[in-house]
């Protein structure tokens, strides 16, 4: 009995055996890639038999690739990260060649974020609801330094009042700062800017309402779509407060549009 060893589409046999017996088979000069193994068993009698064996050589460095899935359709800006790692006989072992730094899923980050951004709301929400229950309506606004929100509307075609002013930016700083960033640059590819945004300092100011009053979610700005989930207003801030954020976010960062009314507001709950 004999066994004959041949390497892929060889014509002869690399090594013949007489069973049982081991061989070492040297992968280091192959090339990297899928190979295979044919044992054909020949007995006494001329019998023969075969049995093959499948394996992939990987003798140069691994390559690791995250940000992109194969065959995935893309689209904007795709940021992907590149890693390879190898070793050579006798070299000392490094845990930190061995790992790829993995970015955290677009998911996680997008359902942190609505979390955060309605923690915000709801904590938002429920000082209001405090500060009505505790201080009562109308001078007490006044007497805590806090300018008296109120449905009038700041002068049209001149600069707002120091009122509407300081509501706006008060607004702005409890409900949207926290992903718009205090200078409404926002978060790149998570949050979209504010600043020359083409909705903020459109003429019409239909969509900027719209957007605070309702909420918007998969907005695509420059080719970029934005997942995380901007929630909706209407619920928590009155017309007055709302009017006063727009005008706050029209008219700063280098913005320069026409300001609104609580009545703009109101056309759009």
């Amino acid at each position: 009995m004999r066994i004959e060893v041949y390497l892929d589409q060889d014509d002869a046999p690399f090594q013949t055996l007489v069973p049982p017996e081991t061989f070492h088979l040297d992968t280091e000069s192959m090339a990297d890639g899928p190979h295979q193994l044919l044992f054909r068993a020949i007995d006494d009698g001329n019998g023969v038999s075969e049995r093959r064996m499948s394996f992939n050589v990987q003798n140069g460095p691994a390559i690791a690739v995250h940000g992109i899935v194969d065959g995935e359709t893309l689209h904007g800006q795709v940021g992907v990260l590149a890693n390879a790692y190898g070793a050579r006989a006798g070299d000392e072992f490094e845990p930190r060649r061995m790992e790829t730094p993995v970015p955290v899923p677009t998911w996680a980050w997008v359902l942190f974020l609505a979390v955060l951004a309605w923690g915000a709301g709801y904590l938002s929400f429920e000082l209001s609801n405090h500060i009505e229950s505790v201080i009562p309506q109308g001078a007490s606004m006044e007497r805590a330094g806090t300018p008296q929100a109120s449905d009038e509307s700041p002068e049209s075609g001149s600069d707002m009042s120091q009122a509407w002013a300081v509501l706006g930016e008060q607004v702005y700083g409890v409900n949207c700062a926290s992903c718009h960033q205090a200078t409404g640059a926002g978060l790149p590819s998570v949050f979209p800017p504010l600043a020359q945004n083409a909705v903020v300092i459109n003429a019409d100011p239909a969509e900027h309402i719209n957007a605070i009053v309702h909420g918007v979610s998969g907005k695509v700005i420059d080719g970029i779509e934005y997942m995380a989930p901007m929630p909706p207003f209407g619920g928590i801030l009155s017309d007055a407060e709302i009017a006063a954020v727009v005008n706050h976010e029209r008219t700063h960062w280098g913005n320069n549009a026409p300001t609104i009314t609580a009545d703009d507001v109101a056309e759009h709950r």
